[in-house]
């Protein structure tokens, strides 16, 4: 249909062309500023439209083997593949693990000697000296202590019921 129609246009410009080249010899034309032709100007293409709506395909009876077989291929290999890949993620995650657990265990480290420290300073023989005096916790008069004589009646206690 493109190719008619240009030669349509052909025949009709051919009046028209006429007409320019008569005023283009009264007139002076300069090449410089002619544009050359794109490439491939002369080229149409038609373009017919296939209906294949009736068209019925035919049925393969090999084709649904062949598609579980590449399933089943498919499957056995991503599977060969996540077993040789499982063992080194497996020792990557541990030893994440391992160095999460290295550094709770400096922490904790650290906080052990912090806490035997704070309790170096509280049990110390000093502060305690401190603190009797400062809550009047003496030590009794020599006359104020009684001792208890053991005696031994030979006697023992019996758990009986």
């Amino acid at each position: 249909m493109a190719t008619l129609a240009n030669i349509f246009n052909q025949f009709m410009d051919a009046g028209r062309v006429a007409e320019a080249a008569q005023t283009m010899s009264s007139r002076v034309v300069s090449d410089d500023f002619k544009l050359r032709s794109l490439p491939n100007e002369d080229v149409y293409f038609f373009v017919k439209r296939i209906d294949n709506s009736r068209v019925v395909r035919q049925a393969d009876p090999g084709a649904s083997a062949k598609s579980w077989k590449v399933l089943g291929a498919s499957c056995a290999s991503a599977a060969m593949l996540i077993g040789m890949l499982l063992p080194s993620a497996y020792g990557l995650l541990a030893s994440y693990q391992l160095h999460n657990l290295q550094a709770e265990n400096q922490r904790l480290n650290t906080a052990r000697g912090k806490l035997d420290l704070e309790e170096a300073k509280l049990v110390s023989p000093e502060r305690l000296a401190r603190l009797a005096v400062d809550q009047e916790f003496v030590d009794p008069k020599s006359e104020n202590v009684v001792y208890l004589a053991p005696t031994n009646e030979g006697s023992l206690a019996l758990n009986r019921r």
